[in-house]
């Protein structure tokens, strides 16, 4: 019988809301980093520099369409999600998290 996932739909909304937020600004950063840099007199200094930026400007790109796509399974996942039952746990339940208690390790001295 498979096992039956239940997900707290606030908590995958939060998340999706923060991978949103985060793709707007890795957007701007891209952005910003494109529009701010000077000329450093030396050509070949200067196309190492270009080269730097510009792959910057692409990594923070590539963040931008990853946290889209985060944000967007979250969602497709917020809408098919079984609802959590923060009673049925055996886990003590604050604001939606889950904090398992665990046993303590013994430190050796």
């Amino acid at each position: 019988m498979p096992v039956e996932h239940r997900s707290d739909r606030t908590l995958l909304d939060a998340l999706a809301a923060a991978a949103t937020r985060s793709s707007s600004a890795a957007l701007e950063a891209s952005h910003e980093l494109l529009a701010h840099y000077g000329d450093t007199g030396d050509a070949p200094t200067q196309r190492a520099v270009d080269t730097l930026i510009v792959h910057a400007a692409d990594a923070l790109r590539a963040l931008t369409d990853s946290f889209g796509d985060i944000s967007d399974e979250l969602q497709a996942n917020t809408a098919a999600a079984t609802p959590f039952d923060a009673a049925g746990t055996r886990h003590h339940v604050t604001d939606g998290y889950r904090a398992a208690r665990l046993p303590r390790r013994e430190h050796r001295a």
